[in-house]
């Protein structure tokens, strides 16, 4: 045998092995940007609901603070013109 047929072996041996060292990364380079794709539309769809959750959550907040809050400044703003008109009526 010459020495041609060899090297025509260890070419396609070494071609078989780029191919396979190559495909082996690739695939699981195309697996983990499928997943990351999957974990971020189950994100979104988490994040917008927990939006809608927090804003629900916000506007009630608020509701029950101004329902708390208008007697107390009411209170104090009564006892504010009370010592106002007791200030100009003495002065």
């Amino acid at each position: 045998m010459c020495l041609e047929f060899w090297r025509n072996v260890s070419v396609v041996w070494i071609a078989i092995h780029a191919f396979v060292l190559f495909l082996i990364p690739t695939a699981i380079a195309y697996f983990l940007v499928r997943g990351i794709n999957w974990l971020l539309a189950k994100t979104k769809l988490g994040l917008t609901q927990a939006r809608g959750i927090s804003r629900l959550v916000n506007q009630r907040t608020e509701t029950l603070c101004e329902r708390i809050a208008a007697p107390v400044i009411a209170a104090h703003s009564k006892a504010a013109r009370v010592q106002k008109a007791g200030k100009s009526f003495f002065t």
